[in-house]
This record gives C-alpha cells, structure tokens and sequence, in this order.
C-alpha cells in the first residue's frame, strides 16, 4: 500500500509540476537553438473554415467578426459548414451576400470532422484557419496566425481562446487554469511542438492536413498532432487572441472535460497522432502532458484508497494524509453548494474545479475506453 501510495503521490507531482518544470529547463537551455521565425508582411490565401451546428444566436455576429477581419479580402475566404442545422443557422448564413462567404449546408448531421473533411478539399486557400462558430477572433488575429508560415518548418499554430462570463462557480478557477495550460504550450513551443491545439482558433497548411477518421471526437488534437507527426513545427501564439463565452454551469464543464478525456481515451486506442519513437521529445511531451493527464483520476483515487488503509493501520503519518483529503472535498462541497460565503474566498474555487475536472476525467475514460461518447457533440449555452 505504501509503495501504491508513494508512487501515485509522484505520478501526480509530476504531471502537475514535473513537466512543467523541465519544460522550463529545457527552454532556457535551447530555446534559442529552435526559435522559429515569423514575416509580418507574408499573407498567404487564407480559407477560414467553420463547422456550425444550431447556432442561430451566435452565427450572425461571427460571421460579421470575420468579414471585419483585418486581412486582405482578396485572400480571404469564409467557409461554412452547418452540419445538420434545424433553427435559423441557414437562414442567417444564406442573408449574407458577401462573395467571400462560400456555405455548404450539410445533412444528415455527422459531427464535427465529418463536415470538415467535406468542405476542406474544396478550400482555395494556402493556410487552413479553423474556428468554432461562437469564437471571436481579434481583428488582427488571422495575421498574428499566418505570420509564422513564412517559416517553412511551421506546420500549424495555435492562439490564445480567452474564457468570458463562465458560471460564477468555476469561472475564476477555470480562467487559473486556462493561463496555466498557456504557459505550459508556450514552453513546448519554444523547444518543439505544443501538445494539441485550441480547437476553437487554429492555422494549418492546408497541405499537411490530413483527414483524421470521422468518427474521431477530438478532431482538433488528432488534426494537429499528425502535422507535428510529420516532423513539422505546431507552436502557440500568444499574441493572436479571440475570445470565447465559458460554460454556464458545472454540470457543462463535466460535460465538456468528460467528452475531452473520452476522445482522448479514443485515440490511443485506434493509435492515432501518437509520435513516433524517432521523435524522443515529441512522444515525451505527448505522454507527459496528455496521456498522464488523461490518467490522473486513477491515481488521485489510489491515493485516497491507499492512504485510507494506511491511517486505519495507523501507519505513521498517514492519518495527516487522510484528515487533508477530507478537508479537500470538505472544501470542495462547501463550495459547490456556496455555504459560509465560501465562494468569497479568494482560491477557494480551485481545489472544486480540481475535484470536478478530474471527476469528468475519470468518467470520460470509461466512456472512451467503452466506446460511449458520440462523435457529434451536444451543444452547451457557452
């Protein structure tokens, strides 16, 4: 027991601050032997994609935002994809007559990787940039993107997706969290490739794209991680920002997170955007960054199993161990029911976010592993 414990404990320590900290090492040692370069005066064709499904209250004012985007018109093209939208999402999109705008209305629904390899091939653009419908982009966020294409070794890049009026439960520790994620992909991208991109605003070459299966969950990951794969550069640009509403309640976070780790059990077991053993720091970041991430649940749950038998055994310091796991989902429940005028609290609600991402972590593996998750998502009021 004591050496499951010990062992989780380090598992744990490590996936949190571990990887951190040698990414940190490792960027001050070489970062400056990997930078990749960027041309603010290159402006590639540009083809923006975006898969929609339902989304009559926001469509309108993205599809505004992107016609407002500071980038050449001439270069740029706006592709819809409403995959099996049944409110006023086609009404909307079909209102506007601006030539750039070029909608496919798909049907039967298929999700979301189905209606992006259908309407990728028929993109003119140079640059792939994928977008979810109620993201909005900085105007200058498609250049702040495709600058670092000038680099020929850069095969995609992501940006930086800022949460806006999440629930009031979760909102200021999932935007803790967020920044903490960003740190992390900055640091992978100053030595190599970052782990997975932001779904909701990323670039590619349209040329390294690679049509992931479609029944894939997490198309975004896989899409990303086969151009890294590829041996090309995928990094993380701060500077190019839009802005995205969070969830509205803790029930659609373990929603979202669940769904997220259940694609992640998915593509381990069908092996894809897994690297290869000829790309030692790749597959290091991978598994040290996402596989073990996708697993803590199970290591969190055996140190609170083995800890418990030891402090009944009554095994040394252990009973210590127990009463703080007690207080930690003390604290946790307190907040969730916002008793004490806990939530008042500055950091009180990052242990309660800690407990429900993990607690979605851990339900999403069952769904991956058994195949329960369905590829087409179910909408959520962010």
């Amino acid at each position: 027991m004591e050496m499951i414990f010990w062992f989780s404990l380090m598992i744990s320590v490590y996936v949190y601050f571990g990887y951190p900290a040698l990414l940190w090492i490792f960027s001050k040692a070489i970062a400056g032997k990997r930078a990749t370069t960027c041309d603010e005066q290159y402006l590639p064709a540009v083809s923006l994609v975006i898969a929609a499904h339902n989304e009559e209250k926001v469509i309108k004012e993205k599809l505004k935002n992107s016609l407002e985007l500071d980038y050449p018109a001439h270069l740029l093209e706006i592709i819809i994809a409403s995959d099996g939208s049944i409110d006023g999402t086609n009404e909307i999109i079909s209102s506007f007559k601006d030539e750039r705008i070029k909608f496919h209305e798909l049907a039967p629904r298929g999700g979301k990787t189905k209606a992006l390899n259908t309407v990728i091939p028929s993109a003119k653009g140079e640059i792939l940039v994928l977008s979810d419908a109620n993201t909005i982009y900085n105007k200058n966020a498609v250049r702040k993107l495709v600058r670092h294409f000038a680099d020929e070794r850069v095969g995609a890049v992501s940006g930086d997706v800022r949460l806006i009026d999440a629930a009031q439960s979760h909102s200021e520790s999932e935007s803790a969290f967020y920044k903490y994620e960003r740190w992390i992909q900055f640091q992978e991208s100053k030595v190599g490739s970052i782990i997975g991109v932001d779904g909701a605003m990323y670039a590619i070459r349209k040329e390294a794209y690679a049509p992931p299966p479609s029944h894939i969950i997490l198309d975004d990951f896989v899409i990303s991680m086969s151009v890294a794969c590829k041996g090309l550069r995928v990094i993380y640009d701060p500077e190019a920002i839009a802005t995205e509403v969070g969830t509205a309640t803790s029930e659609e976070e373990f929603q979202r997170k669940s769904r997220v780790v259940a694609g992640g059990m998915q593509t381990l077991l069908l092996r894809k955007g897994i690297p290869k053993l000829n790309q030692p720091f790749l597959l290091f970041s991978f598994f040290s960054h996402k596989v073990l991430r996708w697993l803590i649940p199970f290591f969190l749950n055996l140190i609170l199993l083995s800890s418990t038998f030891l402090a009944i055994d009554d095994r040394g310091g252990f009973l210590w161990f127990f009463i703080l796991e007690a207080l930690f989902v003390l604290i946790c429940l307190l907040y969730k029911y916002n008793l004490f005028g806990i939530r008042k609290m500055q950091g009180a609600g990052i242990p309660y976010y800690f407990f429900l991402v993990n607690g979605a972590a851990f339900f999403g593996i069952f769904k991956g592993l058994f195949n329960l998750q369905k590829v087409t998502w179910k909408k959520t009021s962010r």
